[in-house]
């Protein structure tokens, strides 16, 4: 309907691994500009030249995963790692680059699976703690991550670290599971917290989404929308006032050092790397808050299927 009927010049922040899936190639086939997808997974940003038309915005889950599983050698080394991923590209991508990320530093005692519909994740968490695992690796949206580190922590007494992909390292995963249970999860941002009101965008956003939209109460995915919302406009202004498909293309693969207002690093891409954000910081709940920690982790320049733990710089 958008593209026969309403006829769209161009869509923007496409929701969803598997739902994307669906439509990726029909986009491709009709030449729409397919801007800044709202899913990390490596399908869309693998082969610029297979697929020109289409562009990420979240740090893709591969790179996410080696990442957080270098955090994991570095820190829980010689122990027992179990993993938690929704049976699908999100979750398949993530784990991928744990086991990259992490290598032979720990032994792996169980991979679980589950299905986005499923209502809880009980059984798999019984089923790692059962298998020793002394930490958790967990690729889930934050109401199915809630159920697994509740059913953890409120039923089995078991403290085992959670490190969580950012797809549910925001406000809503806490309110879900609860400060207290919650507290210690480790994930990573590129995004400044609402919370950061002390900083010049945040307070503009906070003021933006107030008079825009609405809302009296920022969060990771406002802030997120503003990220996403400033790469169109920055392209929009590089495209000039006569717009085709093709020049706006162009003129996303002609963004470079984009700082976005409230973003934690630059954007950059090009004709070869569709991935605008290749670098973040680790996070953890302290307090019922994300609070960064650690330095700046970057993989600027590396394509997401070749990223390997010593391709990152910090």
């Amino acid at each position: 309907k958008l593209v026969e009927q309403d006829q769209i010049f161009a869509l923007v922040n496409g929701l969803g691994t598997p739902t994307h899936l669906q439509v990726v190639d029909y986009l491709l086939e009709r030449g729409v500009p397919d801007l800044f997808v709202a899913t990390g997974a490596i399908e869309w940003v693998k082969d610029p030249a297979a697929r020109p038309n289409i562009f990420g915005s979240l740090t893709n889950y591969v790179a996410e995963g080696v990442i957080l599983g270098q955090y994991i050698a570095e820190n829980f080394a010689g122990q027992k790692l179990g993993l938690m991923r929704q049976n699908d590209d999100f979750g398949g991508d993530g784990i991928d680059g744990i086991r990259r990320g992490v290598g032979d530093a720990l032994a792996i005692v169980g991979e679980e699976t589950h299905e986005a519909v499923d209502a809880d994740l009980n059984a798999q968490v019984d089923r790692l703690k059962a298998a020793g695992a002394d930490v958790i690796a967990i690729w889930a949206t934050p109401r199915q991550f809630s159920t697994a580190i509740k059913h953890a922590r409120l039923d089995l007494d078991w403290d085992v670290p959670f490190v969580l992909s950012t797809v549910s390292a925001n406000e809503f995963s806490i309110g879900l599971s609860g400060p207290e249970v919650i507290e210690g999860t480790v994930s990573l941002t590129y995004i400044r917290q609402a919370y950061e009101t002390g900083d010049p965008g945040v307070a503009k956003h906070a003021e933006i989404i107030s008079q825009y939209a609405g809302i009296e109460s920022p969060n990771f995915l406002t802030l997120y929308g503003q990220y996403v919302g400033e790469l169109v406009e920055e392209a929009l202004i590089i495209a000039g006032k006569d717009l085709t498909r093709e020049g706006l293309i162009k003129a996303v693969e002609s963004i470079k050092d984009f700082q976005c207002s409230v973003c934690l690093f630059p954007a950059t891409m090009s004709s070869t790397d569709h991935d605008p954000t290749q670098s973040a910081f680790l996070e953890r709940v302290e307090s019922g808050r994300w609070v960064r920690f650690g330095g700046p982790i970057s993989y600027e320049g590396i394509l997401p299927g070749d990223l390997t733990a010593a391709d990152l710089k910090k």
